[in-house]
């Protein structure tokens, strides 16, 4: 009774440690249930969101389905900058993101998301280097992003990103000042 874009079956592919989305061997199903530890549907049910809430509560776990998630929607085609480096597709992190997010949502995601989407021609995958980070990231910066430090060694796209920002509260603020008689 779950649909496939639900936080609970990301966790349940993340306690089985599944490679491929939508799918799960008969290993992994059952990795995930002795990690549930439950046995059949009724206590699948009953511990899937039991299992979500500890990973809401307890960064450890939530760090680590964060990173999992990554992996679990790595597409296999390499990133455009690199042959040795793979990327998620651009859509699919952001997606990703979305589901990840979707019970506890950082103040910057939206955000986020939409320097994505305008960039979209021009970032065409997201590192995993620049997932893990963005975690990190998420946390530092809050929602205005005063406390971003561009000498910290965040990724590239980081710092695009502040300056996509701050260009656009820059605008805003001398459209602000401007009064009609200005015109």
């Amino acid at each position: 009774e779950l649909r496939p874009d639900e936080f609970c079956v990301l966790v349940f592919a993340w306690k089985c440690n599944a490679e491929q989305m939508c799918r799960f061997s008969r290993s992994e199903f059952l990795q995930g249930c002795r990690s549930l530890k439950a046995d059949n549907l009724r206590s699948i049910q009953h511990r899937l969101p039991e299992a979500a809430a500890e990973a809401l509560a307890r960064p450890d776990l939530f760090k680590d389905l964060y990173r999992y998630t990554f992996r679990f929607g790595l597409a296999s085609t390499p990133c455009p900058t690199s042959s040795e480096v793979r990327c998620l597709p651009i859509e699919m992190a952001m997606s990703l993101w979305q589901l990840v997010f979707s019970p506890r949502e950082p103040a910057i995601l939206q955000k986020w998301l939409g320097f994505l989407q305008a960039h979209s021609e021009t970032v065409r995958g997201i590192s995993r280097d620049t997932w893990n980070m963005f975690l990190n990231f998420s946390d530092t910066v809050g929602n205005d992003l005063s406390v971003y430090d561009e000498d910290e060694a965040w990724p590239s796209l980081f710092d695009d990103f502040v300056e996509y920002e701050n260009d656009k509260v820059n605008q805003n603020y001398e459209t602000s000042k401007m009064s009609p008689e200005d015109d």
